[in-house]
């Protein structure tokens, strides 16, 4: 694993010298030996005191490097001329490190402590680049959420460190504590984030920038889930205890927030209430104890990571032209953006779950699992799958329609970057689809 970590590491020389095609072309070289190195083990590989390689961290290693790859790629024209661009790609480089150690690591500490590093270069992306004064607050929301999770979850690192002398992702003893496991288990609720902990997510996308919203979604959110799953083995009685209390929270949650999205004006409000709704049912399903709710749970992080950080940046595609978010301005673009309507669409029937997306395979895999859990949930998932659809289908039909602003008319059209990153999304999303489809027994190693 050194090697790859040195690798990584050795692009910062050209984060000194600001030259972001070298440092773009160090970054495909990453993960081309990277997906190649690891594609035909099936588990454990690369085992050592610190870092360790199995089939869940190869998927989100991988992940995290190809939406760095695309959003390095999304903002290249953006800052690249800027004068803090030299800043911004040291932000940028170590926010990738940190979360590419955060996946590789065995041990909790470094776990915690590469997350809490990695908050760090976020926060300075979402101070130095976000778009409005209320960045700050949305900041300080970031980091006392964070912290209010992660600090109990710190010192119970400590006291089983100081029990049983180690405490990683292969400890094998079940923990009896009640207190002792909701506080592991709440620490990575807050990071995906659980309903009524959740208010950090939408001030964060609103006010960061598009990259650091495609960031947001598309791996930060991962980490929760990540830290969910490593530690399901050994709190197996709360959830088996509990489990119906958060399961309740969860699809309640599910059900309120995708109300609240149909009445939204806002676009990056509503994609951001829409991946809590998303994060909801991934919850609900790792709570079911059950392979395929374990399946569908981490086949929806990924598909939501490459259909939620496509919405934004379509969203900041729009935003870079005419200078507002809301639908009452952002509308009738499919009289002057014709062929960026196509994308929309694509997107938002993906975001819906309609075949031969990941998403419908995911949600298949999760309703199967919770309704074998609890047959009454079926009320509240129907419900969720019709508003759902409802306010996807809300965000295509309200841009792409309707009355055109006065502002459209000097609008430019889109560049071949953009439809080149668009592309890029659509492609990883139906390959992993493809992918599970041919390595199924991908679902029988758990």
């Amino acid at each position: 694993m050194l090697k790859f970590i040195f690798f990584l590491f050795s692009l910062i020389l050209f984060c000194v010298l600001n030259n972001w095609f070298v440092y773009l072309v160090g970054l495909f070289k990453v993960f081309f030996f990277f997906f190649f190195f690891f594609f035909f083990f099936d588990f454990f590989v690369s085992i050592s005191y610190f870092f360790m390689i199995d089939s869940i961290s190869y998927i989100f290693c991988c992940l995290s490097i190809w939406i760095f790859i695309v959003v390095l790629l999304s903002v290249y024209l953006h800052y690249y001329f800027d004068l803090l661009s030299k800043i911004y790609i040291f932000c940028f480089h170590f926010l990738l490190f940190f979360l590419f150690l955060d996946f590789i690591v065995i041990d909790f500490f470094y776990f915690y402590f590469f997350f809490e590093c990695s908050l760090i270069p976020l926060f300075l992306l979402i101070f130095g680049w976000g778009y409005q004064p209320e960045r700050l607050s949305a900041g300080f929301f970031l980091i006392f959420y964070t912290l209010f999770g992660s600090f109990p979850f710190l010192f119970s690192i400590f006291y089983l460190n100081s029990f049983y002398g180690y405490f990683n992702y292969l400890f094998f003893d079940f923990l009896l504590n009640n207190y002792l496991m909701f506080i592991i288990l709440f620490s990575f609720l807050i990071k995906f984030p659980l309903f009524g902990f959740h208010l950090w997510l939408p001030s964060a996308h609103v006010e960061a920038p598009t990259s650091g919203s495609m960031i947001l979604a598309g791996v930060m959110l991962k980490l929760g889930g990540y830290g969910f799953i490593r530690c399901l083995s050994y709190i197996y009685y709360f959830l088996f205890n509990y489990g119906y209390f958060f399961v309740s929270i969860c699809l309640f949650g599910c059900f309120f927030v995708s109300m609240f999205c149909m009445v939204q004006s806002d676009l990056k409000v509503l994609v951001a209430y829409s991946s809590v709704c998303h994060m909801s049912l991934v919850i609900c399903g790792l709570f079911t104890m059950s392979g395929l709710g374990f399946v569908g749970s981490l086949s929806f992080m990924v598909a939501h990571a490459f259909v939620s950080s496509g919405l934004f940046f379509l969203i900041g595609i729009i935003y870079d032209r005419l200078g507002s978010q809301k639908f009452f301005i952002v509308k009738g673009l499919l009289n002057y953006l014709p062929s960026l309507s196509f994308f929309w669409f694509l997107f938002c029937v993906m975001n819906m779950s309609c075949p031969p997306s990941l998403n419908l395979f995911s949600e298949i895999c999760l309703i199967i699992s919770i309704l074998s859990w609890s047959f009454f949930s079926v009320i509240f998932l129907m419900f969720i799958l019709f508003f759902s659809a409802c306010y996807s289908v809300m965000i295509f039909s309200l841009t792409q329609h309707g009355l055109y602003s006065g502002d459209l008319i000097l609008i430019n059209s889109c560049c071949v970057r953009e439809f080149y990153i668009l592309l890029r999304a659509l492609f990883s999303h139906l390959l992993y689809n493809v992918w599970l489809i041919f390595f199924f027994y991908f679902a029988y190693l758990f």
